[in-house]
């Protein structure tokens, strides 16, 4: 069965806000209409009433922070009273307010929102991002990753690169990563998700998660503006030591079972070093070549073959050239600032 979630841009729900808080400001109080599109409008999502609460504190609106305070029917009918009335006590109780809202807003905001955002690493970097609720993410080299953290749900969208989720427990409020056409979601577990060009690497190293292809489509009709469906179709589930990579258009995934020294080589990143055991040379190069803005370059295709082991710090490519040098006979040489070409050494 198919789950679909609406999900709105930032920008949107500011912009509706705004619309809404010109309305709430206007000379005349809002009809019954109004009124319930407003109230359908702020029970769509605690955002929104959150987002309307801001943009009334920035622009100082005072009346409406008193609306947003109080049940909103016995208000948005009430004509709007002469200022020069009751002044004393309407900037009392209205001082009294912001206060209060200004506490609930922050209050909100360092338990579901403090961390959304986008963050990135460049290449060579690697980052950890900790999360409101004890949950962190490990960016991992030339990655980048987008915080969407709510009352209700907990999202992350994995733009590029690699990164590991620790997640802490929480059954009611999932923990869902979203990279390329895949879903991964969790309750409390570790896993690690690679965007590749056209698949998505995940590995699951505590814990349980399910894996779900996912698509979205915006709406057309007009009526519903800024929002994006998100279908998902259900592809199985990946335990602890397990693998899978999601193609353009998976039925189901293939899971495969690491062994402990193989699962700990994949996750050698995490303590800076990069781990080779066997591996052929071209998908070695590949793999330095993500930590470096040296990249190596396979002049001899002979050579991509051949099986690379050893166990290297991120970033340093001397090591890595001197081992090629030395037990594998490859001859490395400086094309220019930025390459570096690979070729069989010739004979003595």
């Amino acid at each position: 069965m198919n789950n679909v979630l609406e999900f709105e841009t930032r920008a949107t729900v500011e912009r509706q806000a705004r619309e809404w808080l010109v309305r709430l400001d206007g000379d005349s109080p809002l009809d019954d209409l109004e009124s319930r599109s407003l109230q359908e409008w702020l029970d769509q999502h605690p955002s929104h009433r959150a987002e309307l609460t801001r943009v009334a504190q920035f622009w100082s609106q005072a009346n409406v922070l008193t609306e947003l305070a109080v049940p909103l029917k016995r208000v948005t009918r009430a004509p709007r009273r002469n200022p020069a009335r009751h002044t004393p006590l309407v900037f009392a109780a209205a001082s009294i307010l912001i206060a209060a809202v200004i506490l609930v807003a922050w209050r909100w905001q360092m338990v579901t929102g403090a961390s959304n955002g986008t963050y990135g690493t460049a290449i060579g970097e690697q980052r950890t991002i900790p999360l409101p609720d004890g949950s962190a993410v490990e960016l991992n080299t030339d990655s980048q990753a987008q915080v969407e953290y709510s009352p209700a749900d907990r999202k992350i969208r994995l733009l590029r690169g690699e990164a590991l989720f620790t997640v802490a427990h929480n059954t009611l409020r999932p923990f869902e990563v979203y990279a390329g056409n895949t879903m991964v979601r969790a309750v409390g577990t570790a896993f690690s998700v690679t965007v590749a060009e056209r698949e998505v690497a995940v590995t699951v190293t505590k814990g349980i998660v399910e894996v779900a292809e996912v698509g979205s489509s915006s709406a057309t009709d007009g009526t519903v503006r800024g929002k994006v469906e998100i279908r998902s179709h259900r592809l199985g589930t990946l335990k602890a030591g397990q693998t899978t990579q999601v193609g353009e258009n998976p039925d189901h995934i293939q899971v495969q079972q690491l062994p402990a020294p193989e699962l700990a080589r994949r996750m050698a990143w995490q303590e800076g070093y990069l781990e080779f055991s066997g591996e052929p040379l071209s998908e070695v190069v590949a793999q330095i070549n993500r930590y470096s803005p040296v990249t190596l370059q396979i002049a001899d295709p002979q050579l991509a073959s051949i099986a690379i082991g050893g166990r290297f710090r991120v970033g340093d490519l001397d090591a890595v050239l001197d081992v090629l040098r030395a037990n594998f006979g490859i001859r490395t040489t400086q094309v220019d600032e930025r390459s570096i070409r690979l070729s069989a050494a010739r004979p003595r």
